[in-house]
This record gives C-alpha cells, sequence and structure tokens, in this order.
C-alpha cells in the first residue's frame, strides 16, 4: 500500500479526528483511527509527512473545541501502559506512536514555544471517562515521562553467549513489533527536542524547548534512558527479518545543499567563524540497524543541549554521563541494571563493551562524536581506556580516518585530532604507545610498514596530517591541534620508523622554507609580518619537539639521528639565528658528533657504503654518546579543554547529524538553527594566507596565550 492509497482509505477517520466536531474519548472512533491499514513505518516518510500536513493543519484550527489531541496522546499513552500485560499490542503501539510523531513534528515546525505548550496541554477534559487518563501534571510532562518509562520497560531476558572464549550475557533479539515500537518511540523523543532546530540561538532561551525541558526534569529517569541508548548503540541490532521498514530506491536518493552556522570560536582549538554543514535535502538510505542510529542521535542530541542558565544548574544527562559506572567490574547484572532502578542510581554500562563499539564504528563523524564526549565527559571511561593493553582498537580507525583526511569535512579532522589531543596527554599512553607492535598496516599504501609500533604509525599520521594541511587547507588551529598531539608525544617517542623520522625532518624543512621565504618578503616589502610570526610559532613547537627526543630518548631513535644527517643543510641557516640559535644548539651538537663517527668509520671501511652501513655506526656510537652534552629545556605539555560556551559549536553540529542520518523527514525551509547560504564556505576557509594582518594578530595572541595550555 503506497501513500495516497493509505490516505484515501484512512481519510474519513482523518477528517474526524481533525474536524470541529467533538468525540469523546471514549467514542469508537478512537479505536478506528489507531488501527491504521498498513504499518505506517512501511510508508515512505517524507511522502506521508506531506500527506498528514492538511490535517494537521486542521487540528491547529479546531483542537482548542475538540481536545482531539489531548485525548489521541492519551489513547497512546493508554495503549503504552497495556504492553506489559499485552506485547501482543507493539505493532498497534508503533503505529500510533509513528502517527503522534507526525502531529508532534507538524506541532513543533509551526508553533511557537508558548503556543506549543498551550496547544499540548490543553484545558482539562470535563468529560469524566476521560479522568483516569488524566494526570495532575500537564500532558506535555505526562506524555514525554510515559515515553521514557516505556522504552525503560523494554529490558529484555538475556542468553549466554560465548564470546573471544569468555562466557558473555547477551540480550535476546527483540520481535519485530517491539523492534519497531522502541525505534518509534526514540524517534518521538527525537521530535520532542527539535525545537531546537527552528531557533536561531544554541543556548535555550527561557521555556524555548518545552519538550526537552520536560525530558530534563524527568531526573529519575535519566540514568535509566543514558543508558537505554548507550545500550542499544553498543548492541547495533538489526532490523529483525520481514520487518516493515520503508528503503527509498537507490535513484531516488536526494542531493545535498549546504547551510552554514556563523558562531564564534567555543571550543578550544575548534575555529567556528563559518561552519558548513552538508544536509541532504531528502530521505537517505535507512540505517542497517536504525534502532541503534536513533539511539546515538537522540543521546548526542541530549548531552550537547544547553538548558538555560536561568532555568538549570546544569545538563543532567552530562552529569549522568560524568558518573557513570563499569558494569563489568560489578560482576552481575545488578550494576547493569542500576540505571533502571530510579531514585539517585548510577548509570552503568559494559566498558569493554562500549570500547569495542566505538572501535568498530568510528568510519562516521556521530560515533567519532561520542568517543569524545566519553573522554572528555567520563574520567571513569577515559581512565578505562587509557589503561587498556589494546590501544589499536580506538587508534587504528582514528589513523585511518587521518590518513583519509581529503575526503573529510574539516569538523571531522577537528574531532580526530582533538581526541588524539586527550589521549596523549596522558603519560602513560603517550609512553604505552611507543610499546605496541603492528604486524602490518595494510590500508597504509605511501610505503610498506611492516612490524612497525603504533607510536611510530601515530606520528606518520601526526605529521602526514601536518603535510597535507600546510599544502592544502592551510587552517592554523588544526596545524596546533596536531603539533600539539606531536609536543606531547615527544618524550616518550623511542624506536621511531625511518619513515616517521624522515617525515619529521621534512615537516620541519617545509615549514622552515615557508618562514624564510616570508622573512624575505617582510623584509623587502614591509608585509606579512603576521603571518611570518605564526610559522615563526609553528617553527619553535617542531623544534622544542625535536630537541625533546633528542634530550630524552636519543640513544633509542638511531633513524631520527640518521634523517637529520642527511638533511643536515636544512638546520645551518637557523645556527646563531636571534629567534632559533639556542634550539639548534643541541640538534648542531648531534649532528657534530655523528657526523664525526660516520666519516672516521669511513676512512677505515672506504666511502661504498649503504643505509643500513650507517645505521650500524650510528647505533654503535651511541654507545659513547654523553646526555649531558645537551641543553635541557622545558617540556612542552598541551592539554585540551572546552572554553565556556561549546553549544555554539556542538548543538548546530550534532543536530545536522540528526537532519542527515534520522529517517525523520525534516522540512528544511523550517531549520533556523542554520541559514541556506548561496556559496559554500567551511571552517578550513579562514586560511593562513587569507587572513588579513588583524584576524592573524588576534589568533596567533590567543593561541600563545590562552589556547596553548603548556606546564613549563
Amino acid at each position: 500500500m503506497d501513500v495516497k492509497a493509505f490516505i484515501q482509505k484512512h481519510k474519513p477517520l482523518l477528517d474526524i479526528f481533525a474536524g470541529s466536531h467533538d468525540h469523546d474519548t471514549t467514542d469508537g472512533v478512537w479505536r478506528d483511527l489507531l488501527a491504521f491499514p498498513a504499518p505506517l513505518t512501511r510508508l515512505p516518510p517524507v511522502d506521508l509527512q506531506v500527506a498528514v500536513a492538511p490535517f494537521c493543519d486542521q487540528l491547529v484550527l479546531n483542537n482548542a473545541a475538540t481536545h482531539h489531541f489531548q485525548k489521541l496522546a492519551h489513547h497512546v499513552m493508554a495503549l503504552l501502559e497495556k504492553l506489559e500485560r499485552q506485547p501482543q499490542a507493539s505493532q498497534q503501539a508503533a503505529n500510533a506512536v509513528y502517527f503522534l510523531r507526525l502531529i508532534v513534528k507538524h506541532l513543533t515546525e509551526n508553533l511557537s514555544a508558548a503556543q506549543l505548550v498551550g496547544f499540548v496541554n490543553g484545558e482539562r477534559l470535563a468529560n469524566g471517562s476521560a479522568a483516569s487518563h488524566v494526570a495532575a501534571e500537564p500532558l506535555l510532562h505526562s506524555l514525554v515521562r510515559r515515553t521514557i518509562s516505556t522504552l525503560l520497560l523494554s529490558k529484555r531476558p538475556k542468553q549466554e553467549a560465548s564470546q573471544a572464549g569468555a562466557k558473555q550475557r547477551q540480550p535476546l533479539p527483540l520481535s519485530a513489533a517491539a523492534y519497531l515500537l522502541e525505534w518509534e518511540l526514540v524517534n518521538l523523543l527525537i521530535v520532542m527536542m527539535s525545537t531546537q532546530l527552528y531557533t536561531p540561538t544554541a543556548m535555550a532561551a527561557p521555556q524555548a524547548h518545552p519538550f526537552t525541558a520536560a525530558i530534563l526534569e524527568q531526573r529519575d529517569l535519566v540514568p535509566g534512558l543514558l543508558q537505554y541508548l548507550l545500550e542499544r548503540f553498543i548492541e547495533v541490532e538489526a532490523v529483525p527479518k520481514g520487518a516493515p521498514v520503508y528503503q527509498p530506491p537507490e535513484e531516488k536518493q536526494r542531493g545535498v545543499f549546504r547551510l552554514v552556522r556563523s558562531a564564534a570560536v567555543s571550543v578550544l582549538w575548534l575555529p567556528l567563524r563559518a561552519y558548513t554543514f552538508l544536509i541532504r535535502s531528502g530521505g537517505s538510505q535507512v540505517s542497517a540497524s536504525p534502532l541503534a542510529e536513533s539511539s546515538l542521535l537522540l543521546l548526542l542530541a541530549l548531552l550537547h543541549h544547553a538548558p538555560a542558565s536561568e532555568e538549570a544548574q546544569a545538563n543532567p544527562f552530562r552529569q549522568a554521563f560524568a558518573s557513570m559506572q563499569n558494569a563489568d567490574e560489578a560482576g552481575s547484572d545488578s550494576a547493569a541494571e542500576a540505571g533502571f532502578s530510579g531514585g539517585n542510581a548510577l548509570a552503568a554500562v559494559s566498558f569493554s563493551a562500549l570500547y569495542e563499539a566505538l572501535g568498530k564504528r568510528l568510519g562516521n563523524e556521530r560515533t567519532v562524536l561520542l568517543l569524545y564526549d566519553a573522554l572528555h565527559t567520563c574520567v571513569y571511561f577515559q581512565n578505562y581506556v587509557l589503561v587498556r593493553s589494546d590501544l589499536e582498537v580506538l587508534l587504528l580507525p582514528l589513523l585511518h580516518m587521518l590518513y583519509t583526511a581529503p575526503g573529510r569535512a574539516p569538523s571531522h579532522l577537528y574531532m580526530l585530532l582533538i581526541i588524539l589531543l586527550i589521549l596523549t596527554q596522558d603519560a602513560s599512553f603517550a609512553a604505552n604507545v611507543h610499546k605496541v607492535q603492528l604486524s602490518s598496516v595494510p590500508w597504509y599504501r605511501e610505503r610498506l610498514l611492516n612490524k612497525t609500533l603504533l607510536g611510530s604509525l601515530l606520528v606518520v599520521l601526526l605529521l602526514r596530517t601536518a603535510h597535507y594541511n600546510l599544502a592544502k587547507l592551510r587552517d592554523v588551529y588544526l596545524h596546533t591541534n596536531t603539533l600539539a598531539a606531536l609536543a606531547n608525544l615527544a618524550p616518550y617517542a623511542q624506536d621511531l620508523s625511518s619513515h616517521a623520522a624522515q617525515r619529521l625532518v621534512s615537516l620541519f624543512d617545509m615549514l622552515a622554507r615557508r618562514y624564510q621565504r616570508l622573512q624575505r618578503v617582510a623584509e623587502e616589502e614591509g608585509d606579512k609580518a603576521d603571518e611570518l610570526q605564526v610559522y615563526a610559532d609553528f617553527l619553535r613547537i617542531v623544534l622544542e619537539i625535536l630537541n625533546c627526543i633528542l634530550v630524552t630518548n636519543l640513544p633509542a631513535n638511531p633513524e631520527l639521528v640518521y634523517a637529520m644527517l642527511h638533511q643536515q643543510e636544512i638546520f645551518m641557516p637557523f645556527q646563531g639565528d636571534a629567534v632559533f640559535g639556542e634550539l639548534t644548539e643541541n640538534i648542531t651538537a648531534v649532528i657534530r658528533y655523528f657526523n664525526a663517527q660516520v666519516e672516521q668509520a669511513r676512512g677505515f671501511g672506504g666511502w661504498d657504503w649503504s643505509v643500513e652501513k650507517v645505521l650500524d655506526v650510528i647505533k654503535e656510537s651511541m654507545k659513547g654518546w654523553r646526555t649531558d652534552k645537551l641543553r635541557r629545556f622545558p617540556e612542552l605539555h598541551f592539554t585540551y579543554e572546552e572554553e565556556t560556551s561549546p553549544e555554539e559549536f556542538f548543538v548546530p553540529y550534532v543536530w545536522t547529524f540528526v537532519v542527515n542520518h534520522s529517517s525523520i523527514a525534516w522540512n528544511s525551509q523550517a531549520i533556523a538553527l542554520f541559514s541556506p547560504l548561496g556559496s559554500a564556505m567551511s571552517a578550513s576557509s579562514q586560511t593562513l594566507d587569507r587572513l588579513d594582518s588583524a584576524s592573524l594578530t588576534k589568533h596567533s595572541s590567543a593561541a600563545s596565550e590562552i589556547l596553548w595550555q603548556q606546564d613549563r
């Protein structure tokens, strides 16, 4: 059945529902209205939303007299209440929730916040037959609480499953009807929160988002909902076989249009003067696990909602996420159930399962953002990650994404680099990453990387990103993040591969040539002074990175010594330089010592030498090297922190995911959180060579005074 046939068959009931004649809650018309002739999830969502819109318009006009929306909401809640006793009613309940979602979405798009509250709450029903469904609290709050409570009551029995040599308890698969019901309940909550899309500001104004405020007020249910959404993300359960879910034909996939969000810089090293969002103008292919996808989207929207300062002290979902516990440590299912017990219980999920799920699904930005949230918000999970011995589970997917940087949005690169910065600011992680050996890296094509250390691969990919940025994007903030992560790794770098060592020296060469060119222009034309200062800062960091490795771990890095000897001429112009002279003293001393050792060995063995022979001499000469020959500098250490208004970036960022990746048919013309723009702009549009002098001075100053958290 297509949408046209569905509407034609159900039109008399829809006309009654939207009409001006009042029907009592006990009238059989409500039972008939919710007995849809087909599963609504089988129909094209865009076409269905368009077809239902005229009835929604009529309902808005007539509801003050009929209270039909309130009666529908009470019947839907009654259906949900019955599910514990009659689980076979799941399909009917899923249809009812879907229908209610269509109406709520139309209301959020077309009514102001005050009108929405007045419409949904309406007047108390005078008819006594409805009294059993009318709670003391407003209908809006009752509807929110019933929706969340139904999700939390959907706990499933578990079965023993063997995995990786250990028995684990896995939830039994959902039936098709139960799966669709949970999916629709999650989608209903997303739609309830979607007033954010139709508000031009990220920070909520007082009473601007009534449904979201009601969700946040259910504090006793917050840990349970947080746990539920994380578990659905972890389980990534596929749509049951035979479930009626619409999939648009490939030839009908829509294109994209650009929406731009302007905002001030709000997150450390995350530039947001202008940010491009790619929004699909129509439906997309339904995910293999739409319940997991929608759960992730709702979770991100909840975590990044910014309540008005007048309304609440903090977002309770972020508070619950920050205190989330590891269910694995309890040794039983009791901890995993803690979030559902109400009261002050804490959410508890399996950190090992979450770790594995994140590692497997880091190929998309939504999961990358969840990893960022977990590391930045939940110190318990961050500590768990930092002591894992299998760091490659997370790092390899992250590094693979960095490897494919040319195909990724600037926002994606920023998030990847911030995650790496968060990880590398921990000393144990920075040390341990250089102890994990990889047998191969099949996706790295420039060079065969066999039996390389994970630390060397991390350094290679950071350097590769820096080279790519200098050559293509030329984004000052991306470069700052990259160098910050490299600086955090420097004190622990050991056994750097030849590829990593060569790239590090080559990065210095590239920056040095840019700096020298800008220096000539500044001297001849009196221009480029601010850009020159930015490159001077970058060059200084790279020199400090080299100094740090030489002072702390020179004997463990013969490949770096070889790379420096091979390109020693690039350091010569900076000897005695007023700005960089002291930072090149150690490099000059190392080059001079090992040059002498190699020349002496060649005098005995002739001049027909291979790379291997030179490396052998370098390694042998390490025995006579004295560390006290080098001057020690204070170590650089960079840490990440959010600014006071991170919502200026994260709120629109999250809602672009919702618009792009949910199965909900959004009306792009109603969106106010982003504004359509004819000419595309991007976060990387403010680059080193296009910044005006005043802007560059401001940003380079901010970098040195505010953004770079250096422990000296």
